[in-house]
């Protein structure tokens, strides 16, 4: 399967979205006779270490790639900020909002790319529910 790359690939990092460990996407990449794998975690990149650190361990078979799946704003025009969102139950009593679009943003680039995609989750994290890629600053 040489020359295929799988762009938005989630891990146990992602919760609900994901479940392997990034040891193990690592691994079977490698065992698929992949060049590269992109993981895409949902809302966070604290998995991107142990990736790093496993396609590393699996020799230099598969580039490890980095990025975030994140929630964008999406309000109508005129709508208000406040307006109520539908929200689904989660594990634990904390609610998801499963209304909002979402956005896979890859790094590039080397260790500007991967500072670019810290300083992206670290907004969107800042934000929260007003709506993680909305209004002014450094994104928006």
């Amino acid at each position: 399967m040489s020359g295929f790359t799988h762009l938005h690939t989630a891990s146990g990092f992602s919760l609900r979205y994901g479940a392997s460990h990034p040891e193990r996407l690592a691994e079977r990449a490698a065992g698929r006779g992949m060049d590269a794998l992109a993981l895409t975690d949902r809302d966070t990149l604290a998995g991107a270490v142990r990736f790093a650190k496993a396609c590393q361990a699996e020799g230099a078979e598969v580039r490890p790639l980095f990025g975030v799946d994140l929630a964008v704003a999406s309000y109508a025009e005129g709508a208000s900020r406040t307006a109520v969102r539908p929200r689904t139950p989660a594990r634990g009593g904390a609610f998801v909002d499963e209304s909002a679009p979402r956005v896979t943003f890859l790094a590039r680039d080397g260790a500007r790319g991967w500072a670019e995609l810290c300083r992206l989750v670290t907004a969107a994290h800042a934000r929260g529910a007003v709506g993680p890629l909305e209004g002014s600053g450094p994104l928006g």
